[in-house]
């Protein structure tokens, strides 16, 4: 087995696979790197004076055994709370209650309206029966009728993803526009809800971890450093050393403009793959995979933490905003999740803005930014300007892989490319480009570690045998 390991991101992908490998092979040397000021990802904490947030709503909950037997020794049973899930979506003015009640979607858009739904609905269902969907749009027309379609799905779709729906893969669709939202609204709206019952895509109560996700991320990096683990914080890579088959070294600089050089027989990296293959080019990293890479698009999202001076603006856990005009596509509050993440007598709602990086949105100063999502919030009548205290703008460049129809082939192309470097392996939501849950990128990393130990033990490429092994992710599915 090789003796040191440079594990690139601290997020909760990289955090999982030091744990494990300190714990399938006690004396490695493992050095994380992760370029914020904390580790944790995704999963950090935002804190804005006495206020704490998580980056977009967490929850703990997973369908995946091997978690779902980690969480009890990761998190202390009194850590946890039981959440009731209270969330609503404004269309048309009004706010429905979700799930969506019958009797409401027929008092606000009537017995004829509620007629049309169902005969396009049943028109979607004899177009599939005839036809392969080829994008989101056809198989979410397919699926609910054109009508449903387009009063919600599409153009949430295209707010949420700045595409047009018909340039989204037909993998968005599994993931979900709203991670469940939508999809059982549009259900109730076409009378088939009892689909859901199969598998839930939204949960109806949840576990939540007193103080916000990054307790979790604390206690992962606690065992990481208990297995020997080194953490670097504020550094990110600034050259990766090696051949056209292997690594044999990572450079990284700080915030001061001090390198170091990190010796690696061995690298699992969870930063974004766009990235990683833009660091391997110098060392020949094949044409047709740097070329995929750089296909390859990640959205970034602002977060706008409004201060507000009353103790809760709605007892939502979620809400959602499908409709254009208004620049925010979700908002939270975590004093729902964790009444400790707020003071009393004041509250904080933090609002999402997806964005592509070429767009003026994203150009635009952080003030502009904040100005816009306080005037569309006060517009739907949730606040008034007057109780606003205060206005905060975080931004994350990568929040989301953007799957557009042609995605799959570039991604399989850098997968490829990756395979040349032996002891090399990508994982994580970032690294494997994968939208998914924290659950997930927990597994990808203990899956990643493992790899690296059997590999060594058979003596052949943990890249090879990675990539090889890259199908035992594809169940993953998204449950908000």
């Amino acid at each position: 087995m090789t003796s040191r390991v440079v594990i690139l991101g601290g997020g909760v992908a990289g955090l999982a696979a030091a744990m494990r490998l300190g714990q399938l092979r006690p004396g490695t040397s493992i050095t994380i790197v992760e370029r914020e000021a904390v580790a944790g990802g995704l999963a950090r904490a935002w804190a804005v004076n006495e206020f704490t947030a998580d980056l977009g709503p967490h929850r703990v909950y997973t369908e995946l055994p091997e978690i779902e037997r980690l969480l009890p020794d990761l998190i202390a049973r009194d850590q946890m709370v039981t959440v009731t899930r209270r969330s609503q979506l404004l269309l048309g003015g009004h706010f429905f209650d979700y799930p969506v009640r019958a009797g409401e979607l027929l008092g606000q858009l009537g017995p004829v309206n509620m007629a049309g739904f169902a005969l396009s609905a049943l028109a979607g269902k004899a177009r599939a029966a005839i036809r392969t969907p080829h994008n989101f749009e056809e198989a979410m027309s397919d699926a609910f009728g054109a009508r449903a379609y387009g009063l919600l799905v599409g153009p949430y779709a295209r707010k949420v993803w700045k595409t047009e729906p018909r340039h989204l893969s037909v993998e968005v669709a599994r993931v979900r526009v709203s991670a469940g939202g939508a999809a059982q609204m549009i259900r109730r709206l076409v009378g088939r809800a009892h689909a859901e019952k199969r598998r839930p895509t939204a949960l109806r109560e949840f576990a939540y971890i007193r103080g916000g996700v990054s307790r979790l991320v604390e206690s992962l990096l606690g065992r990481a450093c208990q297995a020997g683990a080194r953490l670097i914080t504020g550094a990110s890579v600034e050259a990766i050393e090696g051949t056209a088959t292997g690594v044999s070294a990572i450079v990284i600089r700080d915030a001061s403009g001090r390198a170091e050089r990190l010796p690696a027989d061995s690298v699992i990296s969870t930063i974004p793959v766009t990235d990683l293959a833009a660091a391997l080019e110098p060392l020949a990293l094949d044409p047709t995979a740097q070329a995929a890479a750089r296909s390859l698009t990640y959205l970034g999202m602002m977060l706008v933490a409004l201060v507000v001076r009353r103790p809760q603006v709605t007892p939502n856990t979620w809400l959602y905003f499908p409709e254009e005009h208004l620049v925010f596509n979700r908002a939270y509050e975590p004093r729902n999740f964790d009444p400790g993440m707020a003071p009393s007598d004041r509250t904080m709602a933090v609002f999402e803005v997806t964005a592509r990086w070429d767009s003026d949105l994203w150009s635009s100063p952080d003030s502009d930014i904040a100005s816009r999502v306080t005037t569309d919030a006060c517009s739907t009548g949730l606040l008034r300007e007057a109780e606003i205290e205060a206005a905060h703008v975080l931004r994350l460049r990568h929040a989301y892989p953007l799957y557009t129809t042609d995605f799959r082939a570039h991604l399989d192309a850098v997968c490829r490319g990756l395979e040349q470097f032996a002891n090399l392996i990508s994982t994580g939501r970032q690294g494997l480009f994968n939208h998914n849950n924290m659950d997930h990128s927990m597994l990808m990393g203990i899956r990643a570690a493992e790899c690296l130990v059997n590999a060594a033990q058979g003596n052949e490429s943990a890249a090879a045998r990675w990539r090889a092994n890259l199908g035992q992710f594809a169940h993953f599915r998204i449950v908000d």
